[in-house]
């Protein structure tokens, strides 16, 4: 089946129908595990991954311009996108729902670096979510490994921050990051 990927990076992003764990706990850097609310403190701007995007990459999206995913084969497809960010999300306290893509562990499995994505399975055989699509996080101190099939939200301030690596590139980062379970 071929659909445009920016649709259904709109799909995937909105439409996370995630069944995650209901009773949300702080993942801190210690690695410990509090109790905690689902709902974003009203300080915290709860954000949608389209609000990361700006205007004229959204008018692409909703016309469905770019390019077709194709489900066949295993090798990745390549990333495509920009890095343009939006102003409007960096440097304030803000909540994302998405996935864990670790990318960097300690010697005994615990997560240092990871990919944030709106969906799960982003970074495989299709292509990567377009850059500004993608947030990279660096942990201070690692955590244990989070289960890679289960949604999160990720707490901090997003920072603009181009980053290129061989899995795909990111135009977003977050040091200062939570990780929580993801409970609608």
């Amino acid at each position: 089946m071929r659909a445009p990927h920016l649709l259904l990076l709109l799909l995937l992003a909105t439409t996370c129908a995630c069944t995650g764990p209901r009773d949300a706990h702080e993942i801190t850097p210690a690695g410990d595990a509090r109790g905690g609310s689902a709902a974003a403190p009203a300080s915290m701007t709860e954000l949608d991954w389209l609000d990361m995007l700006p205007p004229e990459e959204l008018a692409a999206l909703q016309r469905g311009d770019g390019p077709e995913i194709e489900h066949r084969g295993r090798q990745q497809m390549p990333q495509y996108g920009t890095f343009h960010t939006v102003a409007g999300v960096l440097d304030r306290p803000v909540r994302l729902p998405g996935y864990v893509v670790p990318l960097d562990t300690t010697g005994d499995g615990r997560l240092r670096g990871f990919l944030f994505v709106p969906s799960y399975g982003a970074c495989i055989h299709v292509p990567p979510p377009p850059p500004n699509q993608i947030v990279l996080v660096q942990l201070a101190e690692p955590i244990p490994m989070p289960d890679m099939y289960s949604p999160f939200y990720l707490d901090g301030h997003l920072r603009a921050d181009r980053m290129e690596g061989a899995l795909a590139g990111s135009a977003y980062r977050m040091d200062d990051a939570v990780l929580r379970p993801y409970a609608p």
